[in-house]
């Protein structure tokens, strides 16, 4: 009975394992589907006559979908518009920018020339060994490759937002389903658990909400101050929105800011070429992007999200790091909730019953010691 045991663990590992793509992207659903959810019920209580709970709760889900597509969808217009608009001035300006880069190409020519013979051979080896063994039948794998993670994102993309639909319109029909399958006693138990953790999720969302819209602000305030006034909106708007995203969602949100302060320093710059104008004009977006970074990650946030899910910063801090190294961005972006939980579980399952024994020992103390006093 204990090998079987083990074999049902085992296998239930190996099953998660190979499955873990799609409950990632269900987790994932799950958290859009309790950041609008809460929208969806308060639409419900709306009256309409002649029309039953189930019809409005379906008109109600359609047009919170419909709605946060449609600004999802204008959102990403807007922010592209500043980079093609870039893209095109920077297009149309090349052929005043190509002796300036030629320029550039042969300083580092130059300065690689002036390298020791050992480290010129060194980087010449490294370069070598990265092209060894490249073959055509790799080059075609990776690009097959490329294509079927490209489906995969593409089917993901479609994938969110109808399981995000369903949870959201049927999430209490689900919710009794789970219930189905837990033993009566502990049903009721069972519900508070599910209500304690859909309400840390859900103050774990409005958190990262609010960090997104401070991170947003900050921005657009520190690029106008910079002189960046024109994209300031825009570009705050882009780096409000990554900022949700675990890690790189700074530098995915950084990088493209850099470069379009780049592009606009130099235009504005009194020498209109990529040049000294447009690199200090870089530099000072890119300290300006570290410092808010990590002011932002190493003590706002820990501070914001612990306080509002109940636990020290620095737990906040550490359970991240935990996260990271275990199950990568989405481990990070869900390590404090989950870590909150298992709070709650080791408050309900191990806490209160030590101190409720603790508070049943102590009458029984009480008593022996007052029979000892009146034998005495």
């Amino acid at each position: 009975m204990f090998l079987f045991k083990i074999v049902l663990a085992v296998l239930g590992v190996y099953v998660v394992w190979r499955i873990r793509g799609i409950i990632a992207d269900a987790v994932l659903a799950g958290i859009i589907a309790v950041a609008l959810v809460r929208v969806v019920d308060a639409l419900c209580r709306i009256p309409i006559k002649r029309v039953s709970y189930r019809t409005r709760r379906l008109i109600a889900t359609l047009l919170v979908f419909i709605v946060v597509i449609t600004v999802i969808v204008e959102g990403v217009v807007l922010v592209i518009h500043p980079f093609e608009k870039s893209w095109e001035a920077l297009r149309h300006d090349l052929p005043r920018h190509e002796h300036v880069v030629m320029h550039w190409v042969a300083q580092v020519k130059q300065w690689y020339a002036g390298l020791p013979e050992g480290v010129k051979a060194y980087v010449s080896h490294q370069g070598s060994g990265a092209s060894t063994g490249f073959s055509a039948g790799d080059w075609a794998g990776k690009i097959l490759g490329g294509a079927f993670s490209g489906i995969a994102k593409i089917v993901d993309i479609v994938v969110l937002p109808v399981l995000a639909f369903y949870f959201v319109l049927d999430g209490r029909s689900l919710r009794n389903e789970f219930l189905a399958l837990v033993p009566r006693p502990r049903r009721k138990e069972t519900i508070a658990l599910l209500r304690e953790a859909s309400e840390i999720m859900h103050t774990f969302v409005v958190a990262q909400f609010w960090l997104c819209v401070i991170a947003g602000v900050v921005v657009y305030i520190g690029l106008n101050r910079i002189g960046l006034g024109e994209y300031a909106p825009v570009l705050g708007l882009l780096a409000g929105v990554t900022r949700a995203i675990p890690i790189i969602g700074p530098v995915i949100g950084g990088i493209p800011i850099i470069v379009v302060s780049l592009i606009v320093g130099s235009q504005n710059g009194p020498s209109g070429q990529i040049g000294q104008d447009g690199v200090i004009v870089a530099l000072k977006v890119l300290a300006f992007f570290s410092i808010m970074h990590l002011v932002e990650s190493k003590l706002i946030m820990p501070k914001f999200i612990g306080h509002r899910i109940h636990l020290h910063a620095a737990m906040v801090i550490l359970v991240l790091l935990v996260g990271y190294e275990f199950f990568g961005l989405l481990g990070m972006f869900l390590a404090a909730p989950i870590a909150a939980f298992c709070r709650v579980l080791v408050q309900h399952y191990v806490i209160k019953p030590r101190r409720s024994s603790e508070t049943r020992r102590v009458p029984a103390t009480i008593r022996r010691a007052s029979l000892f006093i009146k034998a005495d």
